[in-house]
């Protein structure tokens, strides 16, 4: 079966289903169909006044009255932070040998990963 067969076998089985199912053959521009309301330029032109825009108060569309204004508030207090010293990193030690050798300390652990821990 070629393309054309298995395309007109599709739109042959789409029209059985029923007369909502829309194919190429019946298918109609909205601009086309009869239940298009097409509005004239003029009422469109008339109703983009800027005269016709009215700006609502918040208060007014929920049926409350507008809130009374309320001073300033004064920012919250910072909550005191405990200063961790600034612990210096170990020295590098020189290992004895023919060849000039330097020890590296292990890697320290961030303070946040050892306050998490417990330590």
């Amino acid at each position: 079966m070629d393309p054309r067969e298995r395309a007109d076998a599709a739109l042959a089985r789409a029209r059985a289903r029923g007369p909502f199912v829309v194919t190429p053959d019946d298918a109609i521009s909205p601009m086309d169909a009869a239940s298009t309301l097409q509005i004239p330029r003029s009422v469109v032109a008339a109703a983009d006044q800027s005269e016709n825009t009215m700006i609502i108060p918040t208060g007014q569309m929920h049926r409350q009255p507008p809130p009374a204004p309320h001073p300033p508030l004064p920012p919250p207090p910072m909550p005191a932070r405990e200063v961790e010293p600034i612990e210096e990193p170990p020295a590098l030690r020189q290992l004895d040998g023919l060849v000039p050798t330097v020890h590296q300390p292990a890697p320290r652990r961030s303070t946040l990963s050892r306050r998490l821990d417990g330590n």
